[in-house]
């Protein structure tokens, strides 16, 4: 058989020793993990890009709630925070890293692009560093640097000259610069001249309507719980959350039907934090405890818009803070879902369909007010018309309509937006409330100059409110002249279908009321409490209008020669107006409320 092939010679010279693999992975590990959480996914690119470069491990989170997470399961040399994310905010992930042992001494920067959360450098946070972006690259790994305590990443572990980077390496470098534009994976650093825009933040503003409270799933126990509790507000129908903080518990509480109902209590303990997340959300100073503030904040819950007003203040046991619910009412689509009688509904519409003048709708704060006059827009808003609005807060938003929100503090109030309405070619004009005699004059002179102007005064009855006008100040011939419509209303519970029953009053309840009503009083119901209703009897609320049409020349001539309230209610009644009281003894007649709901109303005419 053939002899074997000689062994081949060995090569003169042996190739490079390739690096060790151990020694790789020693330098991989020695490296400082940096763990940014930001929710622009731009940003958060350009961060990893030149923490990778700069020789750090990094780690990654898209919103506060991941960024916890990622902390707990491996906690980083340091951690990169942005102030402004939704879900759980940079503050409020702070304060849930601080709140654990394993991530309680992890260094923190905070970054923030918005100029309005400078205050957060006043207020002592646990953090290493607060910075306000742009930030030039340059100085960021300088600041990065002089927390972890070297002058550059590895150098105590890696004195020597870096081997070239491993294939695997070199592929995700080139990876990043190709991501970013960059043509040589080999560079280092960044340019620091005319390259800070890759730090700058893409300025935009997280609205919590982008994905709605009602979806936020995975924040902290206490940011959920305070969105659980506005949600479930939203769904219950209230109009207000009263967050009172006690000696003993934070009692939150939510006015459904014009009643407070206890929603839940929340530990006394967590009083200045849930104090902190509202105002968070309002984009209120959370160091300030001192002085009341005013704020709002708005949401998209369970496909709504909802905007809440929100108010604080401070009590002995802590700050109380109450929050407004805006536009979670549903607007009626025209003047016959109000309910009106035939002749009340006959008089709004013969007011509604002339050219100029002045209508008013009066009544407590919380009648209803708002509704109805939206109501009367909405018939209005076509599109030939101009219409224009001056509201403080903007209550509902209707398309096609001009709404101005006053801001008082700037000077933008309502006699300064009417004036700039005049100038703006109005055919119909909204003011949300005459409060003074500047206002009441523009209102007044512009519906006798060709406008429809629509507003609101704080009167106990429909003839009160002409009486208003001239304490003001105008001249009796001014009202006469521009008046139109004046509606008063109240607002009282729905009795509960499901478990009304016949409750006529007592005898001595009879009499209080007064003689003349005895006979509807005795076909009085009352909700006996169900399961429907919640065990409160009632379901819903509805309106008891009293509408006074100003058309005849009796009424005009009262008017002029400043008669009494007394004797413009006996000229409106013998006009065919319903009267408050009636309309409220009506409304227990029918079984639609109860004689203890119109109460109120009964007693006070």
């Amino acid at each position: 058989p053939a002899a074997p092939p000689a062994p081949l010679a060995a090569p003169e010279t042996a190739p490079a020793a390739a690096p060790e693999p151990a020694a790789e992975d020693a330098a991989a590990r020695f490296a400082p993990r940096v763990l940014i959480v930001e929710d622009d996914a731009d940003y958060r690119k350009v961060l990893r890009y030149l923490f990778t470069t700069g020789g750090y491990r990094v780690s990654e989170a898209a919103n506060g709630a991941d960024g916890l997470r990622a902390a707990r399961e491996r906690p980083p040399d340091l951690a990169l925070l942005d102030f402004d994310m939704p879900r759980m905010n940079g503050y409020e992930l702070l304060q849930e890293l601080r709140r654990a042992d394993e991530t309680r001494k992890i260094p923190v920067m905070l970054l923030t692009g918005a100029s309005n959360r400078r205050q957060l450098k006043e207020m002592g946070l646990d953090i290493a560093k607060f910075l306000e972006k742009p930030i030039p690259n340059a100085d960021l790994l300088a600041e990065v640097r002089a927390i972890l305590g070297e002058g550059s990443p590895g150098a105590a572990t890696a004195p020597e000259p870096e081997p070239a980077p491993a294939p695997a390496e070199a592929a995700a470098e080139t990876a990043l610069a190709a991501e970013f534009g960059e043509g040589t994976p080999e560079a280092q650093d960044l340019p620091a001249d005319g390259d800070d825009l890759l730090i700058e933040e893409q300025k935009k503003e997280h609205e919590e309507d982008a994905a709605g409270l009602d979806v936020l799933a995975n924040d902290s126990p206490l940011v959920n719980r305070i969105n659980r509790i506005l949600v479930q507000a939203v769904e219950m129908g209230a109009s207000d959350v009263h967050i009172e903080p006690q000696e003993k518990a934070i009692m939150v509480r939510v006015r459904v039907d014009g009643v407070l109902r206890l929603l839940c209590r929340l530990p006394i303990a967590l009083q200045a934090q849930v104090a902190a997340r509202v105002k968070i959300m309002s984009n209120l100073t959370i160091t300030e405890r001192r002085r009341p503030q005013d704020g709002q904040v708005r949401a998209v819950i369970r496909g709504k818009k909802v905007e809440f007003r929100v108010s604080t203040i401070p009590s002995i046991y802590g700050e109380k803070v109450v929050l407004r619910i805006l536009g979670g009412a549903k607007l009626k689509e025209s003047l016959e879902e109000l309910k009106l009688s035939p002749r009340d509904l006959e008089a709004a519409a013969k007011a509604l369909r002339s050219p100029h003048g002045l209508i008013l709708v009066t009544g407590p704060t919380g009648s209803g007010k708002s509704t109805t006059l939206y109501t009367m827009i909405r018939q209005l808003n076509t599109p030939d018309v101009n219409i224009m609005t001056a509201e403080d807060p903007v209550e509902y938003e209707l398309a096609g309509i001009t709404q101005v929100p006053v801001k008082a503090h700037i000077g933008v109030t309502f006699e300064a937006i009417l004036r700039s309405f005049l100038r703006q070619d109005p055919d119909i004009m909204l003011v949300g409330e005459i409060r003074d005699l500047e206002t009441a004059e523009i209102a007044v002179k512009a519906a006798i100059t060709g406008h429809l102007v629509l507003s609101t005064l704080h009167t106990n009855n429909a003839p009160a409110a002409i009486m208003r006008l001239t304490h003001m100040g105008l001249a009796p011939y001014l009202v006469a002249d521009s008046l139109r419509l004046v509606v008063a209303q109240r607002l009282v519970r729905r009795l509960c279908r499901a478990c009304r029953a016949p409750a006529p009053p007592s005898d001595e309840v009879v009499r209080m009321i007064g003689d003349g009503a005895a006979e509807r009083l005795a076909k009085a119901q009352a909700g006996r409490g169900c399961p429907a209703c919640g065990q409160s009897g009632y379901a819903g609320r509805m309106p008891v209008f009293e509408v006074m049409e100003v058309s005849s020349p009796e009424l005009r001539q009262l008017i002029l020669t400043n008669a009494s309230v007394d004797q413009l209610y006996k000229r409106a009644q013998a006009e065919g107006m319903t009267s408050l009281r009636e309309a409220a003894l009506d409304a227990v007649a029918a079984g639609e409320t109860s004689v203890d709901e119109a109460l109120d109303i009964l007693l006070s005419e």
